[in-house]
């Protein structure tokens, strides 16, 4: 999680400046700082404050005027009301479907008919994916999208725009109006052991930004959005509320969450680590104070006050600090090594053994890798190795991935369809599991977060490979499955190997849009926020990725002017894409553990 710079006080009135909240974009690619891949809550804004409709507007005036007022939330949708006809029932308290369409393919509004009380007016336009209710943002292969409107003249003989009974005001926004519109945020469940706080990425509507610590407790409380129920836990009890409907923010940044009675039910500890994580996010949330009912709580340790120090333990990442930012790969003969400094060195206990696809556990202590058709687990001390998994006939095991309670995920495929296998910690073989019905393409690469809970992964279907997210639940037969996967990014082509970069990031080699024939590293957003590139040029093609929290990026390089693999590490810097690639090792298949 990053903190970010105060909002300037002399910018909140104006509604002048440049956007904060991304939306992927069929082929271009926006650059950001290090610190803006969680989408900057403190960078100015455009804000666009929407005209009422004027007597005598053409049907074609209105649905313009009634696209501006879909991007603005104040008031209760005021604006946005003005352009409905009286018949239209619309609720501001429920968040409808946000479709988001790509500005370059925009067309409109058109004219498509008018009579003397009836007008259709039309827009087209590729849709880039959608914003669900709860926040969610799910990209869409690009595809042409309309929208037609109806209009009806009121009772002084001004055009409104009316819908079906009972039908609901239909949202679009082209990307540049989600991006004056909304802001990502992440709000901060619990994992099933309460031991690793996990990120909910979900689009919130840009209101006042007074009201943003309020807004950010009032989201926590609601619950998760859908994709991720079953594989987190809320700590507050059902019907827990915020008193005052607001966060009280104190001159020595101390703000006051003040929760009702029901919240007595719930863990201190727990709901304190959940609360300071979400509003941890905002530069004037300095420390908190937790009231229930009015009454200040104290923690486990009697801390009234706290800081989001008090909970870093906590954070989803946590679980690789607890290992060294080791780096390992495959030497030029095979042997898996830990690269120290540009030396490949090769375990002394595994000397006689030669491994493809490796991957380390999170505590360094055990590997894993493929040797011909079998997938084996070793022990990085004694070099003692067993086989867990063997290959059908005709088929192929990917690079296996572990989580941080020590159970290894491998993914087999064989023909078009793949199966996922689970090897439990201490287990003599690997178990199939069921992958989500959801589920349409093969899985090319797949990697577990250091939470444990979430599981990126690259799926091909008939017409393209993408990236797509699932969460991890438990299941009565096998302990746990994957479920719900979607996807979170429809920019990159072409797409080879993905890796988590941190909590909120993955790092994924593949070609920008459909015009670009090189495959490069990018950071991706899983919010669905606009992509980086990662780093400058380098000889030949990139083919594996590692990445982990803080550290630099390893790709494994294939060229037809080296015989050998190569290994090249990102060089540190400030900002990703002026970064350079060292790239005089040998070696392949860089990882760090997980």
């Amino acid at each position: 999680m990053r903190r970010l710079r105060p909002f300037a006080a002399g910018l909140c009135a104006l509604v002048l400046l440049t956007g904060c909240a991304s939306l992927p974009t069929g082929g271009r690619v926006s650059t950001h700082t290090n610190d803006a891949r969680t989408e900057p809550f403190d960078e100015p804004y455009v804000r666009i404050e929407p005209t009422r409709p004027k007597q005598g507007w053409t049907p074609k005036e209105v649905v313009e005027g009634y696209l501006v007022a879909m991007a603005n939330f104040d008031n209760d949708r005021a604006a946005f009301r003005s352009y409905l006809d009286e018949d239209v029932e619309f609720d501001a308290a429920v968040r409808p479907e946000v479709n988001v369409l790509d500005d370059e393919t925009f067309q409109g509004p058109m004219p498509i008919s008018e009579r003397d009380d009836l007008a259709i007016v039309q827009i087209v336009g590729d849709r880039l994916g959608k914003i669900t209710p709860s926040g969610q943002y799910l990209a869409a292969a690009q595809h042409a999208y309309d929208v037609t409107f109806t209009l009806r003249k009121n009772k002084a003989g001004d055009w409104r725009i009316s819908y079906a009974s009972g039908a609901a005001p239909e949202l679009v926004l082209k990307r540049s109006d989600v991006d004056r519109a909304f802001r990502t945020t992440n709000l901060y469940y619990l994992a099933p052991d309460a031991r690793s706080l996990v990120p909910d990425s979900v689009f919130l509507p840009q209101l006042n930004r007074s009201d943003l610590p309020s807004q950010l407790v009032k989201s926590l409380l609601s619950r998760t959005t859908p994709w991720l129920r079953d594989a987190v836990v809320s700590s507050f009890p059902l019907g827990t509320r915020l008193l005052g409907g607001k966060v009280t923010l104190e001159d020595d940044d101390v703000v006051t969450v003040n929760l009702s009675a029901e919240a007595a039910a719930g863990d201190v500890d727990r709901m304190s680590a959940q609360l300071m994580w979400t509003l941890g996010q905002l530069t004037e949330v300095q420390s908190m104070r937790l009231q229930i009912d009015g009454k200040t709580q104290r923690t486990s340790d009697g801390i009234e006050v706290q800081t989001l120090a008090r909970w870093q333990p906590l954070g989803p990442d946590a679980p690789f600090n607890e290992v060294a930012a080791s780096k390992y790969l495959l030497d030029g003969s095979g042997h898996l090594s830990l690269l120290q400094g540009k030396e490949p060195s090769p375990f002394p206990s595994l000397a006689k053994r030669t491994f493809r696809e490796p991957a380390v556990a999170l505590d360094a202590r055990e590997f894993a890798a493929i040797s011909g058709r079998s997938l084996y687990v070793g022990d990085t001390s004694t070099g003692a190795v067993s086989e867990v998994l063997k290959a059908q006939e005709g088929a192929t095991l990917l690079r296996p991935s572990w989580d941080r309670h020590g159970y290894l995920w491998i993914v087999q495929n064989k023909g078009s369809e793949s199966t996922l296998w689970l090897r439990s910690p201490g287990g003599v073989r690997a178990v199939q599991v069921p992958l989500p019905k959801n589920l349409v393409g093969q899985i090319k690469a797949l990697r577990v977060a250091h939470d444990g809970v979430r599981v990126a992964a690259l799926v091909s279907g008939a017409v393209k490979t993408e990236i797509q997210i699932a969460r991890i639940a438990p299941s009565a037969t096998s302990g746990y499955s994957i479920d719900e996967f979607h996807p979170i990014n429809a920019e990159l082509s072409g797409l080879v190997d993905l890796a988590w970069r941190d909590a909120d990031t993955l790092a994924v080699l593949g070609k920008s849009g459909t015009s670009s024939s090189s495959v490069l590293p990018y950071e991706v957003p899983i919010s669905g926020g606009a992509i980086s590139p990662v780093g400058g040029s380098f000889e030949g093609t990139p083919v594996s990725i590692g990445a982990a929290p803080g550290e630099t990026i390893l790709l494994g390089i294939e060229s037809k002017e080296r015989p050998e693999p190569t290994t090249c590490v990102q060089t540190p810097s400030e900002e990703p894409r002026f970064s350079t690639w060292d790239c005089d090792i040998t070696g392949s298949s860089p990882t760090y553990p997980g």
